[in-house]
């Protein structure tokens, strides 16, 4: 499920295991150079909180990138997502 790099990439952005669940069950995905890109859009983040009683607003602009089923890699958002690439 998790490469070895994402593992590292989580530790040192602290990015806990409960914000990458919450993506991969709520997130919206896009592609983007042959990776599927998986973050919380606004429509993603309602429903996220509507679920949950309580979810940290940080969790917010986490996202991840998914190549073959497996996370690659994870991190914080800071600008929009390029979007329709494939």
């Amino acid at each position: 499920m998790l490469t070895s790099h994402a593992h590292q990439r989580m530790q040192q952005r602290a990015i806990p295991m409960a914000s990458i669940e919450l993506l991969l069950t709520f997130g919206q995905s896009d592609f983007h150079r042959g990776c599927e890109v998986v973050f919380f859009g606004k429509q993603a983040w309602q429903r996220v909180t509507q679920a949950m009683r309580t979810v940290p607003e940080r969790f917010r602009n986490h996202y991840l990138v998914l190549h073959g089923g497996e996370v690659v890699t994870v991190g914080h958002r800071c600008k929009h997502f390029k979007r329709d690439r494939r």
